[in-house]
C-alpha cells in the first residue's frame, strides 16, 4: 500500500506530509507550492478527462505542475476502469497527479468489497462502473444474479491493483491558502476538524455562507466538486467545478497559484488562458465576493432525474 500511495501522489510527495485522524486521510502540502490544476467531476468521462490533462501538460508555466482530481472519478459516464488505469500509469512529463477521494469513490469500495444486486450504488453510476469492467451489462442483470454469482465476477474482473487504489486516496489536500475535497467544507469547523461525512457528502455550495472556516488563510479558497452547476464558479471563498461533465460534456478545472486570480477552463475552449491575475490587496485580505448564477431549478425535484438524483448522490 506504501508504493501505491507513492505512485497516487507522485513527485508532490518529497515535500507533502500526510496526515490522519477520526477516519480522516489527507494531504499537506508545505512551501514552495507548485502551480496547482483542479479538476471537477469526471464520472467516467476519460475522453474529457484525457483532453483536459493534454492542455494542461502544455500550459507554459515555470516549476512543478500538480494535477488534482476533485473526486467521483468513476460512475454513471461509460469508462470508470479506463480512468482508474490511466490514474494509475504514469502523468504526463512535467505533471504530477493526486486523486482525491469521492462519494462515488467511497459507494463503489464499499460495494466491490461485499457485492450485493440490491446496493443503491447500483442505480447512481455503478451499473455503468460494472459494465465497464465486464461484470454486467445493464441494471436488471445486475439485480437478477444472486449475490454469490456477482461476489465471483467482481473477483475476476476487478483488479486488486484498482481496489488499492480506491482504498488510498486521502480526503483533502491542504496547500497554502488552498483547501482541496470532494463536497465541501463544514464553514462552522475549523480545517483541521472536518469529517468524512462533509467532505465527501455535503452540499453547502448554494448555501450563503458568513465567514471562512478556522485555518483557511486570509484571501484563500476551498475547491471543490459534487454540486452540478452550470459552469464553474467562485463564491466568496468557495470554488465548485462540478459541471455534470457525464452528461454536458463539460469537464471543468481551475488553474491556482498562490498570490494569482484563479484561472477557470474546461473541455471545448481554445486552452488555458494566460497568466493568472494577481490578487488585489482586498481579494488578499478575503474582502472580494463573487456572485454565483446556478442552473434554474437545478436541484428541483420538477427537473430530469439527472437533476434529482445529483442532488442526492
Amino acid at each position: 500500500m506504501s508504493n501505491l500511495l507513492h505512485r497516487l501522489l507522485g513527485r508532490a510527495l518529497s515535500r507533502t506530509p500526510t496526515t490522519a485522524r477520526d477516519g480522516v486521510f489527507g494531504v499537506m502540502r508545505a512551501r514552495p507550492l507548485p502551480t496547482i490544476y483542479a479538476i471537477g467531476d469526471v464520472h467516467g468521462r476519460l475522453d474529457l478527462y484525457r483532453e483536459l490533462e493534454a492542455r494542461i501538460a502544455s500550459d507554459e508555466v515555470t516549476g512543478e505542475k500538480l494535477v488534482v482530481l476533485l473526486g467521483d472519478m468513476i460512475d454513471r459516464g461509460p469508462d470508470s476502469a479506463g480512468m482508474i488505469d490511466h490514474l494509475l500509469a504514469p502523468p504526463p512529463a512535467g505533471l504530477a497527479r493526486l486523486s482525491l477521494a469521492g462519494n462515488h469513490e467511497d459507494m463503489a469500495l464499499r460495494f466491490l468489497r461485499a457485492p450485493d444486486p440490491k446496493a443503491e450504488w447500483l442505480a447512481h453510476g455503478g451499473v455503468e462502473t460494472l459494465a465497464s469492467y465486464g461484470i454486467v451489462r445493464d441494471f436488471a442483470e445486475a439485480q437478477s444474479l444472486p449475490r454469490k454469482v456477482l461476489a465471483m465476477r467482481v473477483a475476476a474482473h476487478v483488479p486488486q491493483e484498482h481496489l488499492d487504489f480506491l482504498a488510498a486516496m486521502p480526503l483533502f489536500l491542504h496547500a497554502g491558502p488552498f483547501f482541496l475535497c470532494h463536497a465541501g467544507i463544514d464553514p462552522a469547523l475549523p480545517l483541521e476538524r472536518q469529517n468524512r461525512q462533509t467532505l465527501l457528502w455535503s452540499r453547502r455550495f448554494a448555501t450563503p455562507e458568513g465567514p471562512p472556516p478556522r485555518g483557511l488563510a486570509p484571501g484563500g479558497s476551498v475547491i471543490q466538486g459534487h454540486m452540478p452547476i452550470a459552469r464553474a464558479e467562485q463564491r466568496d471563498w468557495r470554488i465548485n467545478l462540478d459541471t455534470g461533465a457525464y452528461i454536458t460534456g463539460q469537464l471543468s478545472a481551475v488553474r491556482l497559484a498562490e498570490g494569482y486570480s484563479p484561472e477557470f477552463f474546461s473541455t471545448g475552449e481554445a486552452g488555458v488562458s494566460a497568466a493568472n491575475r494577481p490578487l488585489s490587496n482586498l481579494e488578499m485580505q478575503g474582502g472580494a465576493c463573487w456572485v454565483c448564477k446556478y442552473w434554474p431549478g437545478a436541484f428541483s425535484s420538477e427537473r430530469s432525474d439527472f437533476k434529482t438524483q445529483a442532488r442526492e448522490y
